[in-house]
């Protein structure tokens, strides 16, 4: 018998809880206070909390937002957010020791990931120099080279995700663009929102704005994509990979949403089981009373 079945009465408001809490652990990690240390700790102790209490499954859902989130967070720029990674790292062992222990195998092919980026070494800064761009044959010296933009594109997220010309940090940004937006996509059309405002942006994140930053990218000369300065200092490569971030907030956006909109549905169910099989509890300082007669003389 677990806490949850000594609680009673209470478990269904524990399960109520875990879904916001899921809300809320999303909301936290994907939002500037990710990248604390106190923000991602606080999400993550509600979450584990929870848990022991007897919502067991919402270690699952909270262990997939920490891929996404270790995914935007640990490539690139990930110095400013040392602390909230750290937090992060403590919050998946405590999720595996409470049954995620799947998570073991994605972060272990992630991080060999991330080592492989080269994360310790930050490229110099050099001054822009025009160069004029070479063609480059579609085969040279018996190597096929990559596939054409054109066919990137026609591949989907997939495609760029497999693209050996964007760095490994974008790479990782587009693997976890795809999945979620296609759970996006997914999500809305169970709740009966195809066609919504929702569903287009979700869409159009996944079919437009990611493959128009890529091609972007891609049309930079090769030499100075990843260290000429275009903007304030900001390689090709920065830009790039600031984009993505800002199409995975956009995502979970969406994602958030729809978590509310499923979460009424849960809170009118578990409105309608207490209306239905609660019982009433017996007042033991009024109801158990005993009438003593009195006679008369």
């Amino acid at each position: 018998m677990d806490l949850g079945d000594l609680l009673g009465p209470l478990g269904w408001m524990v399960q109520v809880a875990a879904a916001f809490a899921i809300a809320f652990f999303a909301q936290t990690v994907f939002s500037p206070q990710g990248r604390t240390f106190a923000g991602v700790a606080r999400a993550s102790a509600v979450i584990a909390l929870l848990a022991v209490l007897g919502a067991a499954w919402v270690v699952h859902p909270a262990a997939g937002m920490l891929l996404g989130f270790f995914g935007s967070r640990a490539f690139g720029k990930w110095r400013g957010a040392q602390p909230g990674l750290l937090a992060g790292l403590l919050a998946a062992a405590v999720f595996m020791a409470l049954g995620a222990g799947w998570l073991i195998f994605p972060l272990f092919f992630m991080g060999m990931a991330w080592l492989a980026s080269s994360p310790f070494r930050e490229p110099a800064p050099e001054r822009a120099v025009p160069v004029a761009p070479v063609p480059l044959p579609q085969q040279a010296g018996g190597v096929i080279l990559t596939k054409s933009p054109a066919a990137a594109r026609e591949a989907g997220l997939g495609g760029y995700v497999r693209d050996e010309r964007l760095p490994a940090d974008a790479r990782a940004q587009l693997a976890a663009l795809n999945l979620r937006s296609q759970e996006a996509l997914d999500l809305l059309r169970a709740q009966g929102q195809a066609g919504s405002e929702a569903e287009y942006v979700a869409r159009a994140i996944r079919e437009e704005y990611a493959p128009n930053a890529v091609e972007a990218y891609l049309k930079l000369p090769r030499t100075l994509a990843d260290s000429a300065p275009l903007q304030d200092g900001k390689t090709g490569r920065a830009l790039l990979v600031e984009q993505l971030e800002l199409l995975l907030d956009g995502v979970q956006d969406v994602l958030n949403s729809a978590l509310q909109s499923g979460g009424q549905e849960l809170l009118t169910h578990g409105r309608f089981l207490r209306d239905r099989f609660a019982k009433p509890t017996l007042d033991l300082g009024s109801d158990l009373r005993v009438p003593v007669e009195v006679k008369p003389r």
